[in-house]
C-alpha cells in the first residue's frame, strides 16, 4: 500500500509541476474511523485497517490530513452545494456505508472523532455478522455488496451503475432489493433523526444515482417512524465525486485561511 500510495503522489505531483504548479497540501478520504489527529485510521473494517498512522504513510511536505470520506462528501455539500443548510444529515456509500453530521455549519465529530458510523447502526438485532464485530448493521442490508448479492449480481467495479441501469430497465429483483435497501436506511436514520432533528438528510456517493429507487421506501419509513414532521431527504449533486471535492477545498481552505503556512512549505 505504501508504494502504491507513494507511486501515485508522485505522479500528481509531477504532473502538476509540468504545468508550473506545486501541491499545496494532501488530504485523503478514508472510510472508517478517523481519529481527532487527522492522522490515524483507528478502524476501517472494510479495508482490514486498525490503529493505522496513515499520515506517516505520506509525504511530511505536503502536511497531509485524513478524515472520514462522509465528513468530506459533507463539507463539499456545505461549501460547494446550492442552498444547503447548515445542518443536515450527509449519507454517503462507497465501499459502506457512512454519515456526517452537521451542525451550525460545522461538523460534529464527537468525543473521539467518530460520530457519524450510520453503517454500523443495527436494524436487525440478531442479522448477519458484520465486519466491525456486530450484527444486522445497515450495511448489511444497504450497503453496495449487500445490495448487489439482494439483486443476484457478483461484486465488482461498475456495479452500481450496472444497478441503476437495470433498475431503469424494469428489473423486479433489482429494484427490489434497491427497495428493501431503501427500508432498512428509513429504518437506521429515524433514530439519526429523533435525536437530532436536522433540516434535511442528503444522499451523496453512490446513494446518489440510485436514489430514484431507494427514496419512495425510504421516505415511507421516515414518515412512519418520526417523531415529529417527516424530515426531507435531497440527492447530492455531487454524488461520488463528493468525498473528493471536499478533501481538494479542505486544502483550498487552509491555504486561503494560513497563505504565510503554505508559503513556507513551498
Amino acid at each position: 500500500m505504501a508504494k502504491d500510495l507513494t507511486a501515485l503522489i508522485s505522479q500528481v505531483v509531477a504532473e502538476a509541476e509540468q504545468q508550473g504548479l506545486w501541491p499545496a497540501g494532501l488530504a485523503v478520504a478514508v472510510p472508517g474511523l478517523i481519529g481527532r489527529d487527522g492522522r490515524t485510521v483507528v478502524r476501517a473494517p472494510n479495508l482490514d485497517w486498525h490503529d493505522t498512522d496513515f499520515a506517516a504513510l505520506l509525504p511530511d511536505e505536503l502536511a497531509p490530513a485524513v478524515d472520514n470520506e462522509a465528513n468530506f462528501g459533507a463539507l463539499a455539500e456545505l461549501w460547494l452545494g446550492e442552498g444547503t443548510p447548515r445542518d443536515f444529515l450527509h449519507v454517503s456509500a462507497e465501499i459502506g456505508i457512512g454519515a456526517a453530521v452537521v451542525v451550525d455549519g460545522r461538523l460534529l465529530r464527537g468525543t473521539r472523532g467518530f460520530a457519524g458510523e450510520l453503517g454500523h447502526v443495527p436494524v436487525e438485532p440478531e442479522g448477519p455478522a458484520c465486519a466491525c464485530g456486530g450484527r444486522g448493521c445497515l450495511e448489511q442490508y444497504a450497503g453496495e455488496e449487500a445490495v448487489l448479492r439482494a439483486a443476484g449480481l457478483e461484486p465488482g467495479e461498475g456495479r452500481v451503475g450496472l444497478l441503476a441501469t437495470r433498475a431503469e430497465a424494469g428489473d423486479e429483483g433489482v429494484r427490489r432489493a434497491l427497495s428493501d435497501a431503501g427500508t432498512a436506511l428509513g429504518i437506521a436514520l429515524t433514530g439519526a433523526v429523533n435525536l437530532l432533528d436536522p433540516e434535511t438528510v442528503v444522499l451523496g456517493g453512490a446513494l446518489a444515482a440510485l436514489a430514484p429507487w431507494l427514496l419512495p421506501s425510504l421516505e415511507a419509513e421516515l414518515a412512519r417512524r418520526t417523531a415529529g414532521p417527516a424530515c426531507p431527504v435531497s440527492v447530492s449533486r455531487f454524488g461520488p465525486e463528493g468525498p473528493l471535492l471536499g478533501a481538494a477545498h479542505a486544502v483550498v481552505r487552509a491555504v486561503l485561511d494560513d497563505p504565510a503556512a503554505v508559503a513556507e512549505r513551498a
